[in-house]
């Protein structure tokens, strides 16, 4: 097993599962909406700093579910290959770029790729506590349960 790849195939699933707890909502709670659109604008972001361009929505949009949705999806067609390509020696390749604050860093894609896929399980996690704590089902991302599929 390729680790980033896979790593990124479990970001999709559980992006998905995420989305669909929130859809099923009558009424999703707006922290939750907010969490989920940060985690898709931050793999943009990070996206957008791999290849060089300027983001589009910054790390804390107002977007739609709908928005969020379809971003997720464009965000896991462009990483996915990236994380094949981060798997082997292109991993080591260097991205320069300025963070939130303006200040600049360089990073290699792989660690890049870590911490894009860490990030989304700390901010889905908060996001099932919320649509929890709400009356929704907080559906299991856990990577365990993508495995068992």
């Amino acid at each position: 097993m390729s680790l980033l790849p896979q790593m990124y195939r479990h970001m999709a699933w559980a992006d998905e599962r995420t989305m669909q707890s929130l859809r099923d909502m009558t009424n999703p709670p707006a922290q939750a909406l907010d969490l989920f659109s940060h985690i898709v604008a931050a793999e943009h972001e990070w996206l957008s700093r791999i290849l060089g361009k300027p983001g589009k929505h910054g790390i804390w949009p107002k977007l739609s579910l709908e928005r969020s949705f379809l971003l997720a999806r464009e965000n896991h067609a462009a990483l996915t290959p990236l994380a094949a390509e981060a798997n082997g020696a292109g991993g080591q390749r260097l991205v320069t770029y300025r963070n939130s604050s303006g200040a600049e860093h360089t990073t290699s894609l792989q660690d890049i790729l870590l911490h894009v896929a860490h990030h989304g399980v700390y901010h889905r996690g908060q996001v099932a506590l919320l649509v929890r704590a709400s009356g929704g089902n907080a559906v299991g991302t856990d990577y365990i349960l993508f495995a068992r599929e």
